[in-house]
């Protein structure tokens, strides 16, 4: 046990989390590792390497990406959240810096996540004493985690400097440039493989539900040939690619459904309830210090929060992106369609999304309270503030959670608690869908897409749950990306990376409120003084402790005509127009790796020359 010794000796000496190092740039490939494993020996002891994979876990798996309100790979036309340089065509060379912000510091470079995973593959490799059996375990993991480090790189940037052995700090030249876009994608995909080789279909644990299994890997896997076959890179529509990847997405399908996958029978309950078989990369969160976040506060209304509120309102645009319930779309002839009410008879996933004016929503606990957000109005005893859409978003809100502890604080904990699920089974469906239509097999995209639409509670109708409208290739098309926006919608940035992923980030147009207005003699607000005779004030009780909203039947149509105007439909952006220019498809690389010699910038950024889609 000597070597642990020197792990320790090492943690104290660097501080556990900080190191300082030079300040060469050409040095950030191979950052030592802020855990003390950069000794001879600490690779014999599968306790101490599930130390350090746990750490590399923690490191390169995604946290809750809408806690702000400003990231750019949440920004679509979804919710009031938004990146507006994104939105307007601002961004510059140095604002997407996911690979990295620092040259020394290896939790702010991801090329620091590398090195962790280069020096276990390697250590592993090595190790005598490890079993076997453990060893290709913990290797699986680690063959996983540097792949999906590379993917989340790549799909942002094209081509990045591939890095598959830990290199000495002494060595001569650490400089590495930047690989052609295709060996990035086949140095992942032959990652994942090893991984699935590796890995187990379960794990036994309850402890250990958050560490990846093959399927997930194959998962992946599929996601990264859909990828590179999509039309982000895929330029010349190249069918060797889909072909490729539908044989991937379909070996991880078949995979999922061999090891238990499954999906959740009520769509509602998929963010709500954990460790269920439809997850298959999964952050885990809970209401512990240090262990939560705080999504329920900043996403609710700013009455039922504790100083927080507003963030995450589904727009118009998403409202409007939902079937009738039987799949068939509101723009179609004979749908159905209340342009009024729009909200009865929809997909029940729009219900489970979004609330609307009106809405049942027991937040707090509170059996029957109802959401109300026409213009004016007062929630709990204070005007409602920061309705920015008109709308909030339930499936990022647990109604249980009490007032007391919707905070999240990390002295004391709190929140809701909810995982993070970065890929679930659904998706695993989508992909196969979308690359079976891309191979000339309508029938069966319309089968991986009928699942979905079954689960969420669809009805057949008379067009086979909408399917039956999508009568060739391009409509499919078309019916599949609706099916992702609401299938995934507001499930931190699947709707943004699918538009650049499909070139369709022309798609995006300004997000619209939809406000409603009380019509006299229907008046919102306190009660004034003096009061104004015949006027009947919403938001105010009666002796009886009732306000004149609450029993009120907004289904009813005649009812709904009498108390609100005809809505205004604003836009959130002012007086800006969106303005998404093509260079969007492949990022600049920041300034800390574009400004190192031997590393090309992207073309079509300043001084860019390396082609990101070969």
């Amino acid at each position: 046990m000597k070597y642990i010794k020197h792990i320790n000796v090492a943690l104290i000496a660097i501080g556990i989390s900080a190191i300082t190092f030079s300040s060469c740039k050409k040095d950030f490939y191979e950052i030592e590792d802020p855990n003390g494993l950069e000794v001879v020996g600490a690779f014999e002891d599968a306790g101490a390497v599930g130390l350090f994979l746990n750490r590399t876990y923690s490191l390169v798996m995604p946290q809750w990406p809408l806690l702000t309100n400003t990231n750019i790979h949440t920004t679509s036309d979804e919710s009031n959240n938004a990146n507006t340089a994104f939105l307007y065509g601002q961004l510059v060379e140095n604002s997407v810096t996911d690979i990295g912000t620092s040259a020394t510091n290896a939790t702010q470079n991801r090329y620091g996540d590398i090195r962790r995973c280069n020096l276990a593959i390697d250590g592993l490799n090595a190790s005598v004493t490890i079993p076997d059996s453990v060893k290709k375990q913990l290797k699986g993991q680690f063959f996983f985690l540097r792949a999906f480090t590379y993917f989340r790189m790549v799909r942002l940037y094209g081509g990045v400097p591939l890095v598959l052995k830990a290199q000495t700090l002494d060595e001569e030249n650490l400089s590495v440039p930047r690989s052609k876009t295709s060996v990035c994608i086949k140095a992942i995909a032959s990652d994942l493989d090893s991984a699935a080789a590796y890995l187990p279909a379960s794990w036994p644990a309850a402890a250990e539900i958050n560490k990846v299994t093959r399927a997930a890997a194959l998962a992946v896997k599929g996601k990264t040939l859909l990828l590179w076959a999509s039309p982000q890179f895929n330029i010349t529509n190249d069918a060797v690619r889909w072909t490729d990847a539908y044989a991937a997405c379909k070996v991880a399908y078949d995979a999922c459904v061999a090891d238990g996958y499954a999906l959740v029978a009520n769509y509602a309950n998929i963010l709500i309830t954990e460790d269920h078989k439809e997850a298959l990369l999964v952050r885990k969160y809970s209401t512990s210090r240090d262990l939560g976040h705080n999504l329920e506060n900043v996403t609710r209304p700013v009455t039922e929060s504790a100083g927080g509120g507003g963030q995450n309102q589904p727009t118009w645009n998403l409202a409007q992106a939902y079937t009738m319930n039987d799949g068939t779309p509101i723009s179609a002839a004979g749908s159905g369609y209340n342009a009024t009410q729009f909200w009865l008879n929809r997909d029940p996933r729009f219900n489970a999304t979004i609330a609307v004016n009106g809405d049942v929503w027991a937040l707090n606990g509170k059996t029957g309270r109802r959401q109300w957000s026409y213009t004016g109005v007062v929630n709990e005893n204070a005007v409602e503030a920061q309705i920015n859409t008109g709308f909030y978003c339930k499936r990022l809100t647990i109604p249980s959670v009490t007032l007391a502890t919707v905070a999240y604080n990390s002295n004391f904990g709190g929140g809701n608690g909810m995982d993070w699920i970065e890929m679930r089974f659904a998706e695993v469906i989508a992909n196969l869908a979308e690359c079976a239509n891309e191979t000339g097999n309508l029938t069966e995209a319309k089968d991986m897409i009928r699942r979905l639409r079954q689960r969420a509670g669809i009805i057949a109708g008379a067009n086979d749950y909408g399917l039956g409208l999508a009568t060739n290739m391009a409509a499919m098309r078309t019916l599949i990306l609706n099916e992702r926006q609401v299938e995934f919608a507001m499930e931190g940035g699947m709707r943004y990376h699918d538009l650049r992923r499909t070139r369709n980030l022309h798609l995006i147009t300004a997000r619209q409120a939809y406000k409603v207005t009380p019509k006299l003699p229907y008046t919102a607000g306190n009660l004034p003084n003096p009061i104004v005779v015949g006027r009947i004030y919403l938001d105010v009780a009666n002796a009886l402790g009732f306000k004149p909203r609450d029993t009120a039947n907004l289904n009813n149509p005649s009812v709904y005509a009498a108390m609100f105007n005809a809505p205004a439909i604003t836009t959130l952006e002012g007086s800006n127009v969106i303005s998404i220019p093509n260079t969007y498809y492949a990022y600049p690389l920041p300034n800390l790796f574009s400004q190192t010699p031997g590393i090309a910038q992207t073309i079509g950024w300043s001084g860019g020359t390396f082609d990101p889609y070969q």
